[in-house]
């Protein structure tokens, strides 16, 4: 008796997983993103002198530049991305001014030819940043 306990039990569990298994499949819909897209991306930084510049338009960078300086990119945004977003963003460092004090180059970030965000530049160290999402 307590063998066919055994053997009725393992039966069932294997039979309850594979209805529970199904339920769980029909009961979660599968996400569908969209086709992938394709964005031009321009980051500009204005001024005089050289500038250390962080920026990211699909991967994240660091340069010394001499300003003015300007990037394009393609950025194509998949699956999550389309809902989720990637960062893009310029920040340049301070550079010398005319009357020798340091300010911050301004800057201008562009999506397929739209400005998305820009810093008039001065004090503010913010940079430009955008979410760039689909469509």
């Amino acid at each position: 008796m307590v063998c066919a306990l055994v053997t009725g039990c393992g039966g069932g569990s294997d039979d309850g997983e594979a209805d529970s298994g199904g339920a769980s499949a029909a009961a979660k819909p599968k996400q569908t993103w969209g086709p992938p897209e394709t964005h031009r991306v321009t980051l500009r930084v204005e001024g005089s002198g050289s500038s250390q510049i962080g920026w990211a338009a699909g991967d994240s960078h660091f340069e010394t530049a001499t300003l003015p300086w300007k990037h394009e990119d393609q950025v194509t945004l998949e699956g999550a991305e389309l809902k989720n977003g990637v960062q893009l963003y310029v920040t340049p460092q301070a550079v010398k001014g005319a009357d020798g004090s340091f300010v911050f180059p301004a800057c201008v970030l562009e999506v397929d030819g739209k400005t998305v965000d820009k810093n008039a530049g001065g004090e503010s160290s913010q940079g430009c940043k955008y979410t760039l999402k689909g469509s």
